[in-house]
């Protein structure tokens, strides 16, 4: 089942903008325009996350994760911030956010901190006793389903080598797969593994990051791109860890 999200977004072009691109990757989108919207669509339904921008008309993104916490709202969030705001997004973190992306955030690092923000989210629920019930020694308590590949990872002992072993290595006709296929898997599931932090991505592949980043154009991850020209700047791919 796809997972819901609501998209708080007073820039009516930005909003649609946002609706369509997140509905192409599998989203359920809901749209509000200010502070005290998002908080009634939260109180009348689940959303498995919220994609909240931090200037809003009325009631402001921090006021939104004030009033989540206040209500013990769990929903996790991630904030847009400009590239004049960056330092609110420290303020936004210690305030409840999973993660933030700078706007206009491409595609890739959405996928990413969407992603992220979810399974952490389905992890730490899964974590949680169930009432009456004693643990089991073999729960899966933090497992991860990685949206661009059917893998599943336990957050606390990912190792490099699964890099190596987290991909089927013959095709449905039992023969072995072409290295062009398990490459390209092996780099979008790192993107998503290290949450889009592409200096540690190269590091771990054991690439450059031009090679990296040349590899991601031919596999079509063009957004990329745009992260490129600010990196070094660490902050746009801090993940939610």
């Amino acid at each position: 089942m796809s997972s819901s999200l609501l998209i708080v977004e007073d820039d009516s072009d930005e909003a649609r903008r946002l609706d369509q691109a997140l509905t192409r990757m599998g989203y359920r989108c809901t749209v509000a325009h200010d502070g005290d919207a998002a908080l009634a669509l939260l109180r009348a339904e689940r959303f498995d996350a919220v994609l909240l921008d931090l200037v809003l008309p009325g009631l402001d993104g921090m006021g939104v994760l004030a009033a989540l916490a206040a209500a013990g709202d769990e929903t996790p969030v991630v904030v847009q911030v400009t590239p004049a705001g960056l330092d609110a997004a420290g303020g936004a973190i210690r305030a409840g956010a999973r993660d933030f992306v700078v706007k206009p955030a491409g595609a890739l690092r959405l996928e990413v901190a969407l992603g992220n923000a979810v399974a952490l989210a389905q992890a730490a629920a899964a974590s949680r006793p169930a009432p009456q019930r004693a643990p089991s020694p073999v729960a899966q308590d933090n497992v991860i389903a990685f949206p661009s590949a059917a893998v599943q990872v336990r957050l606390e002992h990912v190792e490099e080598e699964m890099i190596g072993t987290a991909f089927a290595r013959l095709d449905a006709s039992g023969h072995a797969r072409r290295l062009d296929q398990i490459e390209a898997e092996a780099i979008r599931f790192a993107c998503h593994l290290y949450g889009g932090r592409m200096a540690e991505v190269a590091r771990r592949l054991g690439i450059g990051r031009s090679t990296l980043y040349r590899k991601l154009a031919e596999l079509g991850e063009t957004e990329v791109e745009t992260n490129h020209q600010m990196e070094p700047s660490a902050a746009q791919f801090v993940a939610a860890e």
